[in-house]
């Protein structure tokens, strides 16, 4: 795992104020209630409400009582970027760089980069392109956010900003001090090549610095003397530890390699999916997955980008605002500094796919204070007009068949609309109330898009009939998330004490294939996030013909079986009835870790052992045959010992990958010969999660 070099966290919320504009998308929906029950209408929009059968005939009745239009008024603001405020943020970095307080002047830096004016829209081109401007503040900002990166030792990012500082319009007269850190980091970085070019490109550049001719001379000695020095150091490399030009190239990475399913072992028709995966569909569990051929513990089961995702507002700069990666050198938004990107290229996706729209609006959408009607939002935006209508006529069934869900090419594909829009919303399930509100919140979002140019190919005299129909996408959606989107995490750890362990929320996505996988309070699947792609692999053996099982937030170890089910129900409209709630299985301190319970390798029924009890003549439970146990006993005993060792690496943080091995094998073991439940088999789940879970996104706390 690429370990960051550095331990300062970007909290920027409390450098640039969001400035939030009106009242949060809660406290609307109770002004219009309180409203309508003060003039005693409630009871009688609720029941004319109710009557409304379709998305757009509700979004239709809500857009036209005025109760709503008075407690929903939009505004323009201002976009947030300021030169003033860019130079003075980047004067205080100055303060704290002066102290040699690096990880408070990268702060600083970034959030003078992020509220610095763009003029060059093109100037954030790919990097080939060599493009100029002069936007003299974002040119300096990156420029000390460069030599602060350099004392922080990340050598990628401090290059990657001196070059953005060069495309900016960085001054002429101090291209020296960017060629001679350029040559510096490179050299660093063992590549001696560019450190050489660097360093004479510093040389040269001292022709046009203002610099008395004293100091002048003696840097030209300077770099004269490195670029000899390199050439030295190039003839003489170790080979052997020579960095590769993609480990010189990392910058804003915080997981190590996302895990790829192999070509030939990709699924034909769902494409996020390996080979091992099927669909099966029942009358009381709907559409699942299912295993087609047997699954080892760790094996991955698919790898999902979403169709969209989005941050808490809280993380909004502090992780990149498309892909969700933590990101210690952020790359602003042309137009507003109020997210931000991890590279180039995230930056113009998000352009391109939604952030058009969403730019001199997100603070509107952000102050509903719903991350799921922000989802929802996002989905129709990267959607798109002119597609949302080319499809009208397949949406708009009554009803909408899954084969929709398909492609052209019968694949269920995570990039395509239409899969998202198939899933499961429990519409006919929710109360009137419920719904109205969520159209209100849709009417909102509604009124968002009105301050944007989303509606300009919509033709004239249309434009009710197009709002109600975007509004129903809106709407579906927002019923849909609450019980199909899935979390985007990242764990916070300290290798050594795994007290300080803690996962946080960083926002969430909508994933068509995810959301086809079952709930079980005993799940064979685990979820981890790279940025926003989420992997899952298999947490126990799955035989062919077994459904795959994800858990939705109700684990039986952590809670008893009314408890789940009470949490479930209301969010995702049934009872629980997976084997660990048919068996009652106990609490995680009531789990037994004494004697284990082996398992009949004829019919998988238990077979009880004791020690007046002869191992070569135990008895199964429930097919009654006798089974000699010794070997299983030994080779369980000598499994454990490994599994021992193990553990204490993971709970040190060293030779995790060593250790996983180790840990898989014993997990598959234990799940084969031993009845549930048996607390090792708990203890070794959490500690493969564990591994998993440093390897997906993961800060190491200082």
């Amino acid at each position: 795992m690429h370990t960051p070099t550095f331990s300062c966290q970007l909290h920027l919320i409390d450098i640039i104020d969001l400035e939030f504009l009106t009242a949060d998308m809660e406290a609307i929906q109770k002004a219009i209630r309180e409203e309508f029950q003060k003039k005693h209408e409630f009871v009688k929009t609720m029941e004319e409400f109710s009557k409304m059968k379709t998305n757009e005939e509700r979004v239709k009745f809500v857009l036209s009582l005025p109760v709503v239009q008075k407690h929903i008024h939009l505004e323009d603001y201002d976009n947030g970027k300021n030169s003033e405020e860019s130079c003075h943020l980047r004067t205080e970095g100055n303060q704290y760089f002066i102290k040699k307080n690096y990880s408070k002047s990268l702060k600083l830096y970034t959030a003078s980069v992020l509220k610095a004016p763009v003029t060059n829209m093109n100037c954030f081109d790919k990097m080939e392109t060599k493009t100029e401007t002069k936007d003299l503040e974002l040119a300096n900002a990156y420029a000390n956010r460069s030599a602060a990166m350099f004392h922080l030792k990340d050598y990628a990012a401090c290059l990657w900003n001196a070059e953005l500082a060069f495309r900016f319009g960085y001054p002429t007269e101090n291209h020296y001090k960017l060629h001679d850190r350029q040559g510096k980091c490179h050299r660093q970085l063992q590549d001696f090549i560019k450190a050489k070019q660097s360093f004479q490109s510093a040389l040269k550049s001292l022709e046009f610095s203002t610099l008395d001719e004293k100091k002048r001379q003696n840097l030209c000695k300077d770099m004269q003397r490195l670029i000899e020095e390199v050439k030295i150091e190039g003839r003489n490399l170790d080979l052997e530890n020579h960095m590769d030009e993609e480990q010189r190239q990392v910058v804003n990475h915080f997981h190590s390699d996302l895990p790829q399913i192999d070509k030939s072992s990709q699924n034909s028709v769902f494409l996020s999916a390996s080979s091992t995966v099927s669909l099966r569909e029942s009358t009381e569990m709907g559409r699942g997955l299912m295993a087609s051929t047997d699954i080892k513990v760790g094996d991955i089961v698919a790898v999902e980008k979403p169709y969209a995702s989005v941050n808490l507002p809280e993380r909004e700069q502090e992780y990149c605002s498309h892909c969700s990666k933590r990101i210690n050198a952020p790359v602003p938004c042309q137009q507003c500094s109020d997210v931000a990107f991890c590279s180039l290229q995230c930056q113009e996706e998000a352009w391109t796919e939604y952030h058009r729209i969403e730019c001199k609006i997100i603070r509107h959408v952000q102050n509903m204070k719903s991350k799921l009607g922000h989802l929802a939002f996002r989905m129709v935006l990267k959607a798109g007009f002119p597609f949302l209508f080319k499809e009208r006529s397949n949406f708009c069934k009554d009803d909408v068949s899954e084969s929709i869900g398909y492609n052209g090419d019968g694949c269920y594909d995570s990039e395509n609309y239409h899969a998202l829009y198939t899933l499961v919303n429990h519409g006919d399930k929710r109360t009137p109330e419920d719904l109205f509100n969520k159209a209100v919140q849709t009417v909102y979002l509604l009124r968002c898009l009105e301050l944007t140019p989303f509606f300009k190919d919509c033709q004239k005299g249309q434009e009710m009939d197009a709002k109600c129909y975007i509004g129903s996408h809106i709407l579906r959606q927002i019923q849909m998330l609450p019980c199909n989107a899935h979390e985007i995490s990242e764990i916070l750890w300290k290798p050594g004490d795994p007290t300080v362990t803690n996962s946080i929320e960083i926002g969430s996505g909508a994933y068509a294939l995810l959301s086809l996988i079952n709930h079980s309070c005993d799940p064979s699947v685990v979820r981890h996030n790279y940025g926003n792609i989420c992997v899952v692999r298999a947490i126990k053996p799955i035989k062919k013909g077994e459904e795959i099982l994800d858990n939705y937030g109700a684990l039986y170890p952590l809670t008893i079986r009314e408890e789940r089910r009470a949490k479930l129900r209301p969010q995702y409209f049934f009872d629980c009835n997976c084997d660990a709630c048919q068996l009652e299985l106990p609490l995680y301190f009531d789990i037994p870790d004494d004697v284990p319970v082996f398992k009949c390798k004829d019919c998988s029924g238990p077979i009880f052992i004791s020690q007046d009890k002869d191992l070569a003549e135990a008895e199964c439970s429930s097919c009654h045959e006798k089974k000699d146990l010794n070997q299983t006993v030994m080779k369980l005993q000598e499994s454990t010992n490994g599994y021992h060792v193990a553990l204490e690496q993971v709970l040190a943080g060293v030779d995790m990958q060593a250790a996983l091995e180790v840990l898989l094998k014993h997990l598959e073991f234990l799940t084969v010969h031993i009845s549930l439940p048996w607390r090792d088999i708990n203890n070794c789940q959490e500690a493969i999660k564990q591994c998993f879970a440093t390897q997906a996104n993961s800060y190491i706390l200082p």
